[in-house]
């Protein structure tokens, strides 16, 4: 039966996170707030725990899945390539909800860095960067609360700190190549305004 961790959405309990990543360290899936929709997050350095997650979710396991971090540095750090561009892109929207796909020693990989105390924290406490999807299943309805989290797929542990956002419209995302910036999936941050930004043009 799933557990369920009423958590402070501003000031999150240490011992709650403790809890999840607890959780997420012996494989299990982990409902997570955001300030956009409720995601679910692995561990994928576990072994089985990205299967189980991709299985949740339903999805074909092929699919490329975000990365949840703390900070823009752990980026740059797995980046083949950070760019003046991405350094602006990080420190205009991140903390937000801009999802960033970007070249790494793994491939293409997206990374996101939420603007919510409960997944910055979880994120922090983790030694491992986590896998992090929209908690429905795939062509679903997003969820803005844990109890349509809950309801719309299975998870082990949820942290719920009540509403996310207004409306439920996910992050951005991105993919950049060198110079070249591509728009993958319009969301909470118009086009225009991450392609100013990257380019040099706008700071918000």
């Amino acid at each position: 039966m799933v557990k369920i961790l009423k958590i402070d959405a501003k000031n999150p309990q240490a011992n709650l996170i403790e809890e999840a990543r607890d959780c997420l360290a012996s494989s299990g899936l982990v409902i997570v707030p955001t300030e956009t929709v409720y995601g679910i997050a692995c561990n994928p350095a576990v072994p089985g725990a990205l299967e189980k997650l991709i299985a949740a979710k339903g999805r074909e396991g092929n699919k490329p899945m975000a990365r949840l971090v703390a900070h823009a540095e752990q980026v740059a750090a797995v980046s083949i390539n950070w760019t003046a561009g991405l350094q602006r892109l990080a420190e205009t929207f991140w903390p937000g909800p801009l999802t960033i796909v970007l070249k790494t020693l793994e491939g293409w990989e997206g990374y996101r860095v939420p603007n919510h105390a409960v997944a910055l924290a979880l994120a922090k406490i983790c030694k491992h960067t986590l896998a992090l999807t929209s908690a429905n299943l795939s062509n679903q309805p997003d969820t803005q609360s844990a109890t349509e989290a809950m309801a719309a797929i299975n998870a082990d542990l949820v942290l719920d700190s009540g509403p996310s956002a207004t409306e439920a419209i996910p992050s951005s995302v991105v993919k950049v190549d060198g110079n070249s910036i591509e728009c993958l999936r319009e969301g909470c941050i118009p086009f225009k305004e991450i392609v100013r930004v990257f380019k040099g043009e706008l700071h918000i």
